[in-house]
């Protein structure tokens, strides 16, 4: 009676698994990379050298703001909004904008009229005095229509962007909006191709091992 070689049937099973082993490897470093790079592009931030032509971010659109004198408003970016006085009447106020605490620009606005501070051709702030309020310790001053542009010379704002409307202790209804959010990346979806891989890669083990 012939007696089965095991010493060949173990080198028939080790022929016949190593280009399954082989295969096998290959689609998890392919799938490792696709992983990674779509990752990547996912969380990128915009960059600085964005094109010219772009629309500017809206980081504050609209809203409104309160600032009393001798006080001052931080935005975005750090940027300070800073009230230094009114003249006698209440009619105009004294405006100061400075950026992490270093002066940038003044001016004396009415009410009804509006600052504006670009950089580089680029519009960055525009504020509205809509009102001066005149009291004993000074002056209010609401500022609205508010609006402030994404600089790209700075630092992309980590946090999230508040709306100045809603400004008070009761903030549960407005929704956390971060800049720098991951978007089309689908992890389900990814999660679903990985399997179908290992599916596709046990059929083909299977098949050599046939063989």
């Amino acid at each position: 009676m012939h007696v089965p070689n095991k010493h060949g049937r173990k080198c028939r099973t080790e022929t016949t698994l190593r280009p399954a082993l082989f295969f096998t490897l290959l689609v998890f470093f392919f799938c490792s990379v696709l992983f990674c790079s779509v990752l990547f592009c996912s969380v990128l931030p915009v960059s600085a050298s964005a094109d010219e032509g772009q629309l500017p971010i809206i980081l504050i659109d609209g809203d409104e703001i309160y600032v009393q004198s001798g006080d001052y408003y931080t935005f975005l970016q750090d940027y300070q909004i800073y009230v230094k006085g009114a003249d006698p009447e209440g009619s105009r106020v004294w405006i100061e904008l400075r950026s992490d605490g270093v002066f940038l620009e003044d001016a004396i606005v009415s009410e009804g009229g509006t600052f504006v501070y670009s950089n580089n051709s680029t519009e960055i702030l525009n504020l509205t005095v809509d009102t001066i309020y005149g009291g004993a310790n000074g002056v209010l001053v609401r500022f609205s229509p508010v609006y402030q542009y994404l600089n790209p010379r700075l630092p992309m704002p980590q946090k999230p962007v508040p709306t100045l409307a809603n400004n008070s202790d009761d903030n549960s209804s407005t929704p956390t909006v971060f800049e720098n959010q991951a978007e089309g990346f689908d992890m389900p979806l990814f999660l679903l191709s990985i399997g179908a891989v290992f599916l596709v890669t046990g059929f083909f083990a299977g098949v050599y091992k046939k063989k």
